[in-house]
């Protein structure tokens, strides 16, 4: 039901809006596997898909939709985020997201805010979000930073996302990852990375790999902002 309102909000977001300045700017479909270096760990899968639609010269929406299958725990799971954004200057953008997940034993709404600057080399982008993980308010935000090399094919990126639960507990997940272009809009990528979660007196270290298949599409391939779920930060949180 929840994932039905999502898609209706975004209809509602069409509704009274300049027909002529409407259209599909970027989206990207995306499948990929994550999992701990340790075996015992477990393991992620990802089918993901994120869609930009034009409201106007520089307003726009985005919808993200993903399933997740889950190794170690068994079972699955399914996030939808729907985006607001507004478009300035020479590459900026800011916006305001709501969302909601359920899998992994997280069953949570969760809203923010986010903003994006594309400058001459490179592009960051940050996010603020709230909901409740595990029955208490927890505080995500992070933030993240990409460059092409040399104006080819291969981009480096690096990451960063801190959430801080009422409880007690806090989770660190920091990740470096390259994205190498095969043309046609098809990305092949990587990402190795560790998360640091601490409760009370005990902390723990776990490393993470990731690689992924993405497809990009529309005028502008891609989308403006990234995802936002917590379950799209599985494995690390």
């Amino acid at each position: 039901m929840k994932f039905r309102a999502a898609a209706a909000a975004l209809a509602i977001g069409l509704g009274p809006t300049d027909l002529s300045a409407q259209g599909l700017v970027g989206a990207n479909v995306d499948v990929n596997h994550y999992q701990f270096t340790s075996k015992s760990r477990g393991a992620r899968q990802a089918l993901q898909g994120s869609f930009e639609l034009a409201l106007g010269t520089s307003v726009s929406t985005q919808l993200d939709l993903g399933y997740y299958k889950f190794d170690q725990i068994g079972g699955s799971g399914r996030s939808a985020t729907l985006h607001g954004i507004y478009q300035f200057g020479y590459g900026g953008a800011v916006g305001g997201f709501w969302g909601t997940e359920d899998g992994a034993g997280i069953d949570r709404n969760f809203y923010g805010l986010e903003g994006a600057y594309d400058f001459t080399t490179f592009r960051v982008e940050g996010y603020f979000t709230r909901g409740r993980v595990q029955g208490a308010n927890a505080t995500l935000l992070g933030g993240k930073i990409s460059s092409d090399v040399g104006g080819g094919p291969l981009s480096l990126n690096a990451s960063v996302d801190y959430m801080n639960n009422k409880v007690g507990s806090d989770t660190t997940r920091m990740a470096i990852g390259a994205d190498y272009g095969l043309g046609s809009g098809v990305n092949l990528y990587g990402e190795l990375g560790t998360g640091n979660a601490r409760v009370a007196n005990f902390s723990s270290n776990d490393a993470f790999v990731g690689v992924g298949l993405r497809f990009d599409l529309g005028d502008r391939p891609g989308t403006t902002f990234g995802r936002r779920a917590l379950l799209d930060r599985l494995p690390g949180f």
